[in-house]
């Protein structure tokens, strides 16, 4: 009789043994889902603040222009690449993103407080003295600020949940997190994005 309890007892230890791993698994399964939720709502969040920023900055230069009537090419491809821009829906954040980027690209990845391009010709100068009366140094400033927060909230959380992966997928998410950091490559917010993206594929 003592022998059929222990060997019940024996079983159910077995079974509680096995079961710790698939728990600790669905634990990380859960954390690393509701931190992929929380990172895309505020990206989304901020991707949506952004784009109204960069429409109110684009009508405004764009009425800046047309006071000018000119003929000039530089100034009127830059007319037809922010129509581009006003062309794209709203609700296509990062493809709208993406055009703003294509048209002040350059603007952005200067240095805010300098002058912008070094710029050699009057009409580069027009465009540059047109984005920063109408607030494109706000605009820059608020995608930084934006960015700096996202980076911290997924760092916090990350750090947080690591404990309750996998050592497998831990290893993946610390490395691949480490390359997001890393400079070069794509603007921070866009490596950001792909992150988020990759962590809810995982």
């Amino acid at each position: 009789m003592k022998s059929r309890q222990d060997s019940c007892l024996w079983g159910v230890c077995l079974l509680v043994f096995l079961a710790i791993p698939r728990a600790i698994v669905c634990s990380g399964d859960q954390n690393r889902h509701r931190l992929f939720v929380q990172a895309d709502r505020t990206l989304c969040s901020i991707s949506h603040q952004l784009i109204a920023l960069a429409t109110e900055l684009v009508d405004n230069v764009v009425e800046d222009l047309i006071v000018l009537d000119s003929q000039n090419s530089i100034l009127m491809g830059y007319l037809d690449s922010f129509d581009a821009f006003t062309a794209v829906s709203d609700n296509r954040t990062e493809e709208k993103l993406d055009t703003f980027y294509g048209v002040v690209g350059d603007y952005l990845d200067s240095d805010t407080a300098g002058d912008p391009l070094r710029p050699s010709t009057i009409e580069t100068q027009l465009i540059a003295l047109c984005l920063q009366r109408n607030g494109f140094d706000r605009w820059k400033r608020t995608v930084q600020q934006r960015t700096n927060q996202l980076q911290k909230l997924l760092h916090k959380k990350l750090r947080k949940h690591l404990d309750s992966l996998d050592p497998e997928d831990r290893l993946a998410v610390e490395r691949r997190w480490k390359r997001t950091l890393a400079r070069g490559g794509p603007r921070r917010l866009d490596k950001l994005r792909e992150f988020v993206q990759w962590l809810g594929r995982l």
